[in-house]
Order: C-alpha cells, then structure tokens, then sequence
C-alpha cells in the first residue's frame, strides 16, 4: 500500500495498492525512455570503472525525482527507507531531537521541548555535519542516530551548518521522554495554560487532550497553543486536536489532488470522540511551524478568531505519498495540495501572523565558525562573540570585530561567573556556555510567547 505523508509522518493509507515490481515491455515505454535504456546499456558496456544495474537504477530514479524541482519528492532506499525520520533520543540516552534525510542531507526536523538539545541551541534546520568529530554528511539517518546515542549521563558532540556557518553543540545525553505535547500553566498568568507541541506523531492528540484537562483541573481558563519549531508530521493527529477545538461540521482543512478533486475534512466525533476546548485559545508560530502545524493553526484562525502571534509560518501546502517500488526502497512523492477552511493555498506565503512579534535581536546573531577566540583576532566571529556577551550582560566595550582588552575582560568576567577557566580566551567551552545561556535567557523572557498569553487572556 501507498502511505500519505504531511510533514514528517505518515497520516494514513491511500485506497489504492501499488505492486512492488513491475516488469514493462519496450514496447510500452514512454517516448523518449528508449534513450534511458541506451545510456543504461552503454554506461554497463563502456564505463572504466564496473558498474551495477542497482547502482545505475537508483541513480536513474533519483534523477527523475530531482527534475521535479520539488525537495519532498525523494528516492529512499535501505536504511532511508526504514527511517523517513527518527528519533534522536531512547532510554539509554538522547539529545531529544528528530532527523530527517533530504536532498542527500541529514537535519534536524523537530526539537523536544526541555531536552538537551533545546537547552543547547540546537534549531530546525540545522544541518547536522559531524558527531563527536566524525563526519555523517554521507551517513545515512539510522547511521547518524547511532551515533548520537549513548550512555545517559555522557557528553556527545554535534556540529551543524547553519546559515553557511558551522557550530559545535556539546549536550550531555539525558533520557528524553516521547512527550510531544507538554502542558503548563504560564508563569506570569496561572488562568492561562500553555501546550507545547514539538511534532505530530502518534500519541500527540492524546497528550494534548490529557493536558488539557490536567490544566483546567489547575485553573486554566484559556489557552495557548505553542507551534513553533514544529514541521508537522501525522495529519490524523492535527485533525483530532483541531476538531476538539472547533464546532461539529466545521471545516478543518481541504485536500485537493492534481485534478481539482477536493476532500474536506470537518470536525465532528470521529475526531474527537465528543471532547471540546470551548475556551479562549491563541496560537504561537514561527518560521519553522509547517505542514500540520499550519493546518491546526489556519483552522483554528479562520474558523474561530484564535489569533496568531509571532512570525510568518513556514509555508508548507503539499501532500506526500510514500509508494513502494520494492523491498527495500520506496519514492516520497507530492501527490496533493492542501487547502485552509477558506481556500488559501499558503505554499511558500506561509501563514501571517494576527500579530507579529519579532525574536529579540541578539537571536538572529550569526553563528560563531571558530573553534576558539583571543586577543588579537579580528573576524565577524569577533563581532559575533561581542554580540553575545552584551547580550547576557557582559560589556565587550565596541562592537567592531577586533578582540581588544574590553573583551577579553568581558571574556574573563563571563568564564569567572559561570565555573569556566578563565583565561580570557573563548574557547569551545566559553562559547558553548554563551549560547546555552542565551538559550536559557530567551525561554525565560520569550516575547512572542508573552504575548500570546495576553491575547488568550482578554
């Protein structure tokens, strides 16, 4: 059978099957695919180097795929196939993260709240490059999470590129819970719950549904729904928990494929199994909520004036079937586009905010390339370092590039207030240490949040 696919997971089963091998005769073949046997035979006949039918086949694949121009078309085969995406974490030890392999790359995809990885400064999108100095650009996603898995307890090292520029993540593995719904009641206002969706996986309606009652029990009145960072995943689960919210018969969101023919999907029962959240809801989203995430919070926005804060969402309108063509590889293909309640296709618009709340600028610092800074040196990483000192409180003097005596000053005071040696020189731990407190300092302050909390409030 052929699966679906919105964002990262599987959301169900199409009706039609899909034979695993087919044999086609010459006679049959498309115009033009005489062409691609003859290069497959003079390839076989004449290379210098010996090839296989599997090698070339896949390539032949893969290269029909890219013509697509399209990056949620690929060709999986072994390992990817078993893995579309995968956790990042186990019992035994994880950084709390999921990976997905597209474009022949690995990133990371989703990120658990109150993890190593979120505390670290990990963020959708990173490409992860190395882990503990060994390189997985090549790797396959099964190879990549092996590596990042241990020992509870022990340290892993991460490099990602971000933005063209690389950066190291040292996390200590801790036991990462499958929780991707996580409710709590808002610091600042203890009337307004906060549910924390990372991704859509299978668990994720349930959860969401359990804190929702566990928060009520609590005192919540109103709630806020965090979408940020989250690329999607498994729609059944975005169609319960926007049913919940939503009056029966409502319209959740529209699936229209390559002829016109449109499927609505409305709340109702089947969904939710008459479970309802009647109360004030607000919905926070980002650059990184996409797919399923921009569905629940369309639905919610154009069906019940839930307002939307922060920034433009992602912009993810397609649907993805994963089509099996043997037993060990299979083609993600784009076989629908996606709808709002009112007929907006938001692919590549994103969703725009009711109201817009920018990151604080010390968060789009570019990333610091170096493994280590002292004085003399004279570099945008320089910048990048000052930068980051002003904003956890630390004064670098002029923010001009050059490591002069005002921030190596800076550099000493910040590892003395922190237990780090303090030479005055950034290293990898001075600058890990940097981040990690800007990480800390952001979620504590967290603007766009705030002000979803007083819109659920009014």
């Amino acid at each position: 059978m052929s699966a679906t696919l919105i964002g990262g997971g599987v959301i169900g089963y199409m009706t039609h099957s899909v034979t695993e091998s087919t044999t086609t005769s010459t006679a049959n073949l498309p115009e033009g695919f005489d062409k691609v046997l003859q290069t497959y035979a003079t390839i076989q006949t004449g290379y210098y180097k010996k090839t296989t039918s599997k090698q070339l086949t896949a390539g032949a694949i893969s290269g029909m795929l890219d013509s697509l121009k399209d990056p949620y078309s690929t060709y999986l085969a072994n390992d990817s196939k078993s893995s579309l995406d995968s956790t990042l974490s186990a019992s035994f030890g994880g950084i709390g993260a999921t990976v997905q392999q597209t474009s022949n790359k690995l990133t990371i995809e989703s990120i658990l709240p109150d993890t190593p990885a979120k505390k670290a400064g990990l963020k959708v999108g990173d490409q992860l490059l190395s882990v503990n100095g060994k390189s997985v650009e090549k790797a396959d996603v099964t190879t990549a999470v092996t590596k990042i898995r241990g020992k509870i307890g022990t340290s892993v090292k991460v490099t990602v590129k971000r933005n063209s520029a690389t950066q190291t993540f040292t996390m200590t593995r801790a036991k990462i819970t499958t929780d991707t719904a996580v409710g709590t009641l808002d610091k600042t206002n203890k009337h307004v719950g906060v549910i924390t969706m990372a991704t859509f996986s299978e668990p994720t309606a349930k959860q969401f549904k359990q804190a929702v009652k566990k928060l009520r029990k609590q005192g919540a009145t109103s709630f806020v729904l965090d979408l940020r960072g989250n690329p999607g995943g498994m729609l059944d689960q975005a169609l319960k928990i926007a049913s919940m919210c939503l009056k029966n018969g409502q319209t959740i969101v529209k699936v229209q494929d390559r002829n016109g023919n449109t499927q609505n999907y409305q709340a109702g029962k089947k969904y939710d199994d008459g479970f309802k959240v009647t109360e004030p809801l607000a919905v926070v989203i980002d650059g990184d909520s996409a797919s399923a995430s921009e569905i629940l919070a369309a639905a919610l926005n154009e069906n019940r004036n839930s307002p939307l804060v922060g920034a433009q969402s992602y912009g993810k309108g397609t649907v993805q079937s994963v089509m099996p063509i043997s037993k060990t590889a299979e083609v993600k293909l784009t076989v629908a586009k996606w709808l709002t309640p009112k007929g907006h296709w938001i692919n590549k618009k994103g969703l725009t905010p009711t109201t817009k709340v920018a990151d604080p600028a010390y968060m789009t610092i570019k990333a610091i390339a170096a493994k280590s800074l002292k004085l003399g040196d004279e570099s945008g990483d320089v910048k990048s370092l000052q930068q980051l000192l002003k904003a956890v409180g630390q004064d670098p003097g002029t923010i001009n590039g050059y490591y002069g005596p005002t921030t190596q000053t800076a550099v000493t005071a910040f590892q003395k207030a922190n237990q780090l040696t303090a030479n005055g020189t950034a290293d990898q731990k001075t600058l890990a240490a940097l981040v990690a407190k800007l990480v800390a300092q952001y979620q504590d302050q967290d603007p766009q949040l705030q002000a979803a909390v007083k819109a659920a409030a009014k």
